[in-house]
């Protein structure tokens, strides 16, 4: 570090050079003195954004003294006139999500506050601009310890998108005049912290054409007559997210089609996914309404106002298969069902480009992007249809 003595003793060389008060803690800047050929000695605050220094004049020497120079820098840092803490910008984030109608925002909203903000309340008090990779070290260690895989990964991804929102919000022109809250934000701490790569394998399971008739003709079984019904729902209807599904108000049910919002895509990119009734899910509608006719939503949950919840069904799921393991050829999750529909929608006749779209699948050709307005509505109406005869024919369900 630099100290009155040293400056004092520093000589003109004839051309600029630069001497350092020491290293700043990322993200903050640091205080620099630049000598130049004249011998003229100045004190400047440097930081770096976007990988570009920049330089701000803060004044003489000795005009401005060493401590002076330091408080001044302290001042100019980006986290000086920033109060936002870490529970700030998750719940910043979460708006964000809830505000686009993300399908994620509420999975994200729990699982933040489960592993992060909830055992850690002393970083989520802490200002976000001085959250070190470290931190999201601990967060991570934690969960690595509890047994947690995926979902260790899942929370750092979660962790990196609520940074970079207060990054694009701290550098962009449109929306930072009107942000209420400042991060200060110079870099994402997340990013130093690896992914785990062993962790990340693409799910395999598929259920046989056996297995799904099995797990059809065995519901209710112990499960409410809500959550048996949205499974053979989400099944008729060619294997839906169920997320987006239960999303979907009672309005947005009409009398041939319902409508579910794609919100897989990033904000701008989101659309409308119209899907067909078919026999099979209209019957599964009609039982549901004969249960709740009120709700606000077709698969009601624990209260009239709301939908059943998505993470209820999944361990709905996982418990019906460990009561009837003989039953199947091995285990089984919410998410191998859809897999296993577009995979048997094959079986069944329907082509690829079919099957992406009745379950949604974004089209990333420039056609498709940017030109195609076609709803392919009729195509999923016939395809729905034969999967529907399928079910009921070839793996022999009941109706």
């Amino acid at each position: 570090m630099l100290t009155e003595k040293q400056i004092r003793s520093l000589k003109a060389e004839g051309k600029d050079y630069v001497m350092s008060d020491g290293r700043g803690a990322r993200g903050e800047g640091v205080l620099i003195l630049k000598v130049r050929g004249n011998g003229t000695k100045e004190f400047y605050y440097q930081w770096h954004v976007a990988g570009k220094k920049k330089q701000r004049k803060l004044g003489t020497w000795p005009g401005l003294g060493l401590a002076d120079a330091r408080s001044k820098c302290k001042e100019s840092s980006p986290t000086a006139e920033a109060d936002g803490t870490l529970q700030q910008l998750v719940n910043s984030y979460v708006g964000k999500l809830k505000a686009e109608e993300a399908a994620t925002a509420d999975r994200v909203e729990w699982a933040l506050a489960k592993y992060v903000t909830t055992p850690f309340p002393h970083l989520a008090r802490k200002q976000a601009a001085l959250v070190e990779p470290g931190d999201v070290r601990d967060v991570l260690a934690k969960m690595v310890g509890d047994g947690l895989t995926t979902m260790c990964n899942r929370v750092r991804s979660m962790l990196h998108a609520a940074f970079q929102h207060g990054l694009n919000q701290e550098f962009n022109p449109r929306s930072f005049g009107g942000a209420s809250v400042r991060f200060g934000l110079r870099f994402n701490p997340v990013s130093s912290v690896p992914v785990q790569e062993d962790w990340e394998r693409a799910g395999q399971r598929v259920l046989s054409q056996d297995e799904l008739a099995t797990l059809w003709n065995l519901l209710p079984e112990q499960l409410s007559l809500i959550t048996a019904e949205l499974l053979k729902f989400l099944i008729s209807s060619g294997g839906q997210r169920p997320e987006q599904v239960v999303a979907s108000p009672r309005e947005m049910y009409l009398k041939d089609h319902y409508v579910i919002r794609s919100r897989k895509g990033v904000e701008g990119e989101r659309e409308m996914h119209v899907v067909p009734y078919n026999a099979l899910s209209k019957a599964c509608l009609e039982r549901a309404a004969a249960i709740s006719e009120k709700g606000s939503y077709p698969f009601v949950g624990r209260y009239e106002t709301s939908s059943i919840n998505v993470q209820s069904l999944s361990r709905a799921v996982t418990k019906l298969y460990g009561r009837h393991k003989d039953k199947f050829n091995g285990p089984f999750t919410l998410r191998d069902i859809r897999r296993s529909c577009k995979t048997l929608m094959g079986v069944a006749g329907l082509s690829k480009e079919l099957r992406d779209r009745i379950q949604g699948h974004a089209f990333n050709d420039v056609s498709s992007k940017h030109y195609d307005r076609y709803d392919y509505l009729k195509e999923k109406r016939e395809g729905l249809r034969l999967w529907s005869t399928w079910l009921l024919k070839v793996a022999k369900v009941k109706p």
